[in-house]
């Protein structure tokens, strides 16, 4: 994790609409495995950011970049929190799991899929703010992978990928 500037951009001062004011960033190289039991969110070691923003009038953008696959073929998704809470997770309905993004059925146990999606958040304080990546396959018998494929083969047609989370302080 490293923090980037603590300059206001666009440079010359706070134009008072959306500035940078800082960025902070976690990289995740290495895989993450979770065994669903089917009804069970679970924390993604390593991929959590936090950021103090410097007024609590100010914005957080935070840019989750995951890179998931799922055992079997299995319906899985992610979520964004906020310290406990999910943010930016679909409406009620029924038993359907609210996430911010998913993947239903993909076709082998090869694919692994890459999601960037960009949440403007309003924490309302000044003080630390953690975000976190939750993960969760939808049948006992799913499991979730983070920056790889179901499949352990090693070989040159085999690919291990990335996650990050970023978080950009806004001025309002």
């Amino acid at each position: 994790m490293g923090l980037y500037t603590n300059t206001i951009f666009p440079a010359g001062g706070d134009t008072g609409n959306g500035g940078i004011i800082q960025i902070v960033q976690t990289v995740k190289t290495n895989t993450f495995a979770m065994s669903s039991n089917g009804d069970t969110w679970t924390d993604v070691t390593g991929l959590t950011v936090t950021i103090t923003p410097t007024d609590s009038s100010n914005n957080v953008l935070v840019i989750p970049s995951v890179n998931m696959a799922a055992s079997q073929a299995h319906r899985h998704g992610f979520r964004l929190l906020r310290e406990t809470t999910a943010i930016f997770i679909g409406d009620d309905f029924g038993d359907n799991q609210r996430a911010l993004v998913f993947q239903g059925n993909p076709p082998t146990n090869a694919n692994n899929y890459h999601y960037t999606p960009m949440c403007l958040d309003d924490p309302g304080t000044s003080s630390a703010v953690t975000y976190k990546i939750q993960v969760r396959g939808e049948q006992s018998s799913t499991d979730v992978f983070i920056n790889r494929t179901e499949s352990t083969n090693s070989g040159g047609d085999y690919f291990r990928g990335c996650s990050t989370i970023t978080a950009m302080e806004v001025s309002s």
